[in-house]
């Protein structure tokens, strides 16, 4: 019948907070225009934890790894672009709006969301 998507959510979730707060820790902590703040660094360190604790619980079979790689850069790209947004003095937001798009593309080919997806009668 159709095709059980077997990737979990929980560990693409972890990824792309990961990312998002691992790119967040990075810019408080070297970008003069951010303000600084520990929030980005706690969450990331309890993110980080969190997808270990997944990663040991759960066996990452298939696609897994790959998708939760992509989940990972979409959200350290996407954060830089928003960064860059409201920052305009880091730089052009360009470049890491490609790269989060290209990335998207390829996750939701990976998990079948776009691209080859049919319907069977």
């Amino acid at each position: 019948m159709h095709d059980v998507n077997t990737i979990p959510k929980q560990p693409l979730l972890l990824a792309l907070l990961v990312g998002i707060c691992g790119d967040a820790s990075l810019a408080v902590l070297v970008s003069d225009p951010v303000p600084f703040s520990f929030f980005p660094i706690i969450a990331f360190l309890l993110a980080a934890h969190q997808l270990y604790r997944c990663y040991v619980s759960e066996p990452m079979e298939g696609n897994t790894p790959v998708c939760v790689w992509l989940c990972f850069f979409i959200g350290g790209f996407g954060h830089a672009a928003l960064q860059k947004v409201q920052y305009p003095e880091l730089g052009s937001n360009f470049f890491s709006l490609i790269m989060m798009l290209l990335l998207l593309a390829a996750l939701s080919i990976k998990l079948g969301i776009s691209v080859g997806k049919k319907e069977k009668a």
